[in-house]
């Protein structure tokens, strides 16, 4: 039986791992069917919740469908999953969601992934009607309220990110739905990596840290099935996922928004959480890598780390010329203008084996410290960009 233990992230955790993979197989199952039933979908979407005017949540199943169609994400799984997704989680975490909230969240990719010319040419004029007839159904008001949230969660292209991001946080006071759903969308794509690795999530990343660092005739982690880590290009997504997240939650709470409402609250926690969880699933991995006589190294490495870490490390941005060879974690990796060589920088990175250790270690304490302090932000990320801190902190 593996060690279990309550962890400061695991009793403010709503929705576990286990339950993102259940719901995922659950939706998935629905959709294998030769003719979906979407009365049966959005039952396993609400999940406890009840919501009057289902006819338009309905609608937008269809519209999702059409849309969609068998597209796929990038790796692998049907691409309509991924607003199901959200939406089933907004429903689970908020108190009383409204029938708009889930029709943001079920909508909220139409401007980037739903152009006419992304779907399947005998989809396209069934797609517009059904969408037409769900804008006359909502009324005026509604339609208004839908289509300005789906302009707002649409990032145009060539908008940098940080841009876009900034224009959300200059509608969320008055909008909060806004925050609910892109924390909700940032939830789902955290944990979409976990298509390729059912079982390693048994296993408790403190204890290893613990018996690698203080237990003397310790052998090492060992993992005997379900070993294996991402390919480098579907490590660097899960990589990618780990910066934007550290990124968002920095400039929600340095503009004070994480707290803007309880579900706020909640998405905010759960997105800091889930990428804790997927840190630490690369972090056991590559400790099952290292044999037992190569133990110092890694002892070596994670103390080196921590020092790191307590030295400003996981709280700071720093220039890749300082003094340590995690410096650069976001300068040199994230904050690339171009997109294609961020990807590969991402994927570089994965590569490192050495490096990643460290590296995911430094953000499993980046994203604690942001449960665990309700006024830290990661000083040098802001609304107008990224930018190095040169004194570190003592």
């Amino acid at each position: 039986m593996p060690f279990q233990s309550d962890t400061f992230e695991g009793q403010r955790e709503l929705i576990t791992v286990e339950h993102f993979m259940n719901l995922s197989a659950e939706i998935n199952y629905l959709l294998s069917a030769k003719r979906p039933n979407n009365e049966a979908m959005l039952a396993l979407v609400l999940g406890p919740q009840q919501v009057d005017d289902k006819e338009h949540l309905l609608l937008a199943l269809k519209l999702l469908q059409l849309g969609y169609a068998q597209s796929r994400r990038k790796i692998g799984p049907l691409a309509v999953l991924h607003p199901l997704r959200t939406a089933a989680l907004l429903s689970r975490i908020m108190d009383t969601p409204s029938c708009l909230d889930l029709l943001g969240a079920l909508l909220h990719d139409k401007g980037e992934d739903l152009q006419p010319q992304m779907m399947p040419a005998a989809n396209r004029k069934k797609f517009e009607q059904v969408f037409d007839d769900l804008q006359d159904r909502i009324g005026h008001e509604q339609r208004w309220y839908l289509g300005e949230r789906i302009d707002l969660l649409t990032r145009q292209p060539g908008t940098p990110y940080d841009v876009y991001l900034a224009n959300l946080l200059d509608h969320a006071r008055g909008m909060p739905d806004l925050l609910h759903v892109k924390l909700a969308d940032r939830f789902d794509n955290t944990l979409d990596n976990h298509i390729d690795r059912p079982g390693v999530i048994r296993y408790n990343f403190y204890r290893s840290v613990f018996d690698l660092l203080f237990v003397p005739v310790y052998k090492g982690v060992q993992i005997r099935q379900y070993h294996f880590l991402p390919t480098p290009e579907e490590g660097g997504l899960l990589l990618m996922q780990l910066f934007k997240n550290a990124v968002f939650l920095s400039l929600l709470r340095s503009e004070k928004l994480d707290t803007l409402d309880q579900t706020t609250r909640n998405l905010f926690d759960a997105v800091a959480i889930a990428s804790i969880r997927e840190a630490q699933w690369i972090a056991l991995e590559l400790f099952a890598a290292f044999p037992e006589k190569k133990l110092p190294r890694l002892r070596e490495m994670l103390l080196d780390t921590m020092h790191y870490c307590y030295g400003g490390g996981a709280i700071e941005v720093h220039a890749s010329e300082d003094e340590h060879g995690l410096d650069g974690l976001f300068l040199s990796n994230y904050a690339i203008a171009d997109k294609a060589e961020r990807r590969n920088q991402m994927a570089k990175l994965f590569s490192d084996k050495d490096y990643l250790v460290t590296a995911v270690v430094t953000f499993i304490a980046t994203f604690a410290s942001f449960l665990n302090d309700p006024d830290f932000s990661i000083h040098g990320i802001d609304r107008h960009g990224i930018r190095a801190v040169r004194k570190r902190s003592k």
